[in-house]
């Protein structure tokens, strides 16, 4: 491909080929198009391979890397593959998770502002039980203290970067501790990192499914949910159903008190948002 695009996804994967096809194709009907997929696979089944290179013979920005299994979930082999990236910006997405169509559009828009961010984390744990993680990067102090040990409250699917930021890091992607979630990780090295801007975008752009919480599930349970999550995706009722969930974690988060914060709140009240504050973001220099 001779053209640049702006975004790289990446999409780490090991066991989950009959779930991987359903997270693809809701990365390939987003809004924004202009992205490379790169789906890493770690110790993968010849059976995620073949998913995955099926849907890539009619979509040339998906690209299969297959490494073996590397120490904990490949971590390393992340890095190796962001080399070989092209975007301005980094997005990232699990194996068996949905984007909601305007996902990466958005996370788009707020990476042109800042280098490390996120949309707001939304897990499902039951038919129509979403659970919100508070938090983002206009409460005082947040990210100082997400990167000096306090959990985050962001995973995988929703966070991303500027390439440029993480080229400046001493150390990339790397196998984490074996008390410390990979993305926690991750992320704690921007934050560690001098000089970057940090923001959140709080509105429904994503579904995470939660893992642990199915480990009893047989395969054909784990599709039945996936495929009827997929098809829903982008219904007005599973709309509403994230946003009133949203808005339940909103009561108690910090406003933003930034001038051009506020200016973008307001603006987004006026594009008819039903969300009051879904746009909050803090900088830092």
């Amino acid at each position: 491909m001779s053209h640049k695009p702006f975004a790289t996804v990446l999409m780490p994967t090991h066991n989950h080929a009959h779930l991987i096809g359903y997270s693809i194709r809701s990365i390939q009907e987003q809004t924004f198009s202009d992205f490379e997929l790169f789906v890493v696979g770690d110790g993968a089944s010849a059976e995620t391979r073949d998913v995955v290179e099926d849907l890539a013979r009619n979509d040339p920005r998906i690209r299969y890397f297959d490494f073996p299994k590397g120490q904990r979930h490949g971590e390393a082999h992340r890095h190796v593959v962001l080399q070989q990236a092209r975007g301005e910006i980094v997005a990232y997405c699990g194996d068996d998770d949905l984007w909601l169509r305007g996902h990466l559009a958005s996370l788009a828009k707020l990476l042109k502002r800042y280098d490390f961010g996120h949309m707001v984390q939304i897990n499902v744990h039951g038919r129509n039980e979403f659970v919100v993680y508070g938090g983002s990067f206009a409460e005082p102090d947040c990210w100082q203290k997400v990167r000096d040990g306090q959990k985050t409250f962001f995973g995988l699917t929703v966070g991303g970067h500027r390439m440029s930021a993480y080229r400046a890091l001493p150390v990339g992607w790397s196998p984490a501790p074996a008390d410390v979630f990979t993305d926690q990780f991750m992320w704690r090295k921007f934050m560690r990192q001098p000089g970057l801007r940090f923001g959140s975008g709080l509105e429904a752009t994503s579904i995470h499914i939660a893992s642990p919480l199915r480990t009893d599930w047989t395969a054909q349970e784990r599709i039945t949910e996936l495929n009827d999550l997929f098809e829903r995706r982008n219904s007005v009722a599973l709309r509403l159903a994230l946003e009133e969930a949203i808005r339940k974690a909103h009561k108690g988060w910090t406003a933003p008190t930034d001038p051009v914060l506020v200016r973008l709140v307001s603006h987004g009240k006026r594009l008819g948002v039903r969300i009051e504050n879904l746009l909050r973001s803090w900088r830092t220099t």
